[in-house]
């Protein structure tokens, strides 16, 4: 092997050596990227599951909330009626209907 062959040679292998670091580089951009990404995924099912248990309180204080109201519609309801009611009554006894 010549003098001229080996430098060659020692070329291609410093080449190579730059790509391969280049690569690694590259790899750990990358890394550095995915982490970023898992940490926003995690972030973002944190906040879902926060979303989620607040939908549910939501949910069962509505339902608590619409048996008040109809309990409260039923009272008014018979409130109303039975203010009619006597109203006809005591205007039939005093001759007003």
């Amino acid at each position: 092997m010549t003098q001229a062959q080996s430098e060659r040679r020692l070329e291609r292998v410093e080449e190579k050596l730059d790509k391969l670091a280049e690569a690694v580089v590259s790899i750990a951009r990358i890394e550095e990227r995915v982490n970023t990404v898992l940490k926003h995924h995690d972030r973002f099912f944190h906040r879902l599951d926060r979303l989620e248990a607040r939908v549910e309180t939501v949910e069962s204080k509505s339902m608590m909330n619409r048996n008040a109201i109809s309990i409260a519609e039923r009272f008014i309801w018979i409130v109303i009626t039975s203010g009619i009611s006597m109203l006809f009554y005591f205007g039939a006894r005093n001759g007003i209907f």
